[in-house]
């Protein structure tokens, strides 16, 4: 996620200290900050909570005698806005203010550690409330749309499930008898065999052809059935 970079604001502080910026009877600070963080709430969608970053206490900017003026890029990329809290009149001065926005939502959050194969149990699934702007990969939002599926990769307990981590649901079960099927030149050969690994549809997964006892390789083509090599 691309995030813009912002203005730093302890430089800009030090050059208002040594220019003079210096008011007696100062703006207060918690009212730029809420010019800035309305600025941000109005540029994105409900659900969204923006929160300005803390002002040096040392600043004091005249007391502006309209109402402050507030702008910034829009829309913003990412999660990190900086807005300009303008005064125009009768002192005008420009403060840049860091604003990052926060949206939570209920996610499904593995409760223990899965292995990519591996399909989902419900019980290894939780919903918990998380910060969705940090979820680069995006997230699950109900356990039934995973329930049953398999990983793609190895999830750690604790995380939040995303939808490029979760495949089709498993098709062959572990110990399933299956059909192995080898093609070669136009011809089909079967032979009994058995899953040794859960798959989904298009997966690869080892299987044991039970005549010959022998343990290969081959893709998942439906719920019965497994395509190997000869």
């Amino acid at each position: 996620m691309n995030r813009p970079s912002l203005p730093l604001l302890p430089l800009l502080v030090g050059w208002l200290l040594c220019t003079g910026a210096w008011a007696a009877d100062p703006q207060p600070l918690q009212d730029i900050r809420d010019a800035a963080q309305d600025y941000v709430a109005a540029h994105v969608g409900g659900g969204v909570k923006p929160s300005a970053a803390a002002l040096d206490p040392r600043l004091r900017l005249p007391a502006c005698g309209a109402p402050l003026e507030s702008s910034g890029p829009t829309p913003n990329a990412g999660n990190a806005w900086s807005v300009a809290v303008h005064c125009p009149a009768p002192s005008t001065w420009t403060l840049y203010v860091p604003v990052r926005v926060s949206e939570r939502h209920q996610v499904v959050v593995l409760t223990r550690s899965l292995g990519a194969g591996m399909p989902i149990p419900a019980d290894a699934l939780t919903l918990q409330e998380r910060d969705v702007t940090t979820l680069t990969y995006g997230y699950v939002g109900r356990s039934e749309d995973a329930v049953g599926k398999v990983l793609r990769r190895p999830v750690p307990a604790g995380a939040a499930l995303s939808p490029d981590a979760i495949g089709g649901a498993a098709s062959v079960k572990r110990g399933q008898e299956i059909t192995l099927v080898s093609e070669a030149g136009g011809i089909a050969v079967r032979a009994s065999g058995k899953a040794l690994s859960d798959g989904a549809s298009g997966d690869r997964i080892k299987v044991e052809n039970l005549d010959s006892h022998r343990v290969v390789e081959g893709v998942v083509r439906d719920a019965d059935t497994v395509e190997v090599g000869i």
